[in-house]
């Protein structure tokens, strides 16, 4: 799952009974990514000083390297994700990172 890390997605406040959070605030993905069983591959991650209206640009090539290893098989494209090394780990576009595999 994926977000973005400016105002439009988390907008820092903390109370949703009286105050907007956001379209897809921290607090609610890491919500989201618990609630998933671990024996599936999970991963979420915010893309730093994006706003939401970014989004679709700036998820493209992890969404695309995602679906190649999940429909297809591609273990190359797994790499990205995947693993102690995968490279979204060392990508400073991408922030607040949470995977199990």
């Amino acid at each position: 799952m994926t977000a973005a890390a400016g105002t439009s997605d988390d907008t820092g406040a903390t109370d949703a009974a009286t105050e907007w959070l956001g379209v897809a605030p921290l607090s609610s993905l890491v919500e989201n990514y618990d609630a998933m069983p671990d024996n599936v591959f999970k991963l979420r991650a915010r893309a730093a000083g994006a706003e939401h209206v970014e989004m679709q640009m700036k998820t493209d090539g992890y969404m695309t390297a995602w679906m190649l290893y999940q429909l297809q098989g591609d273990e190359e494209a797994g790499k990205a994700l995947i693993g102690e090394d995968a490279e979204i780990l060392s990508n400073s576009n991408w922030q607040d990172i949470e995977k199990n595999r």
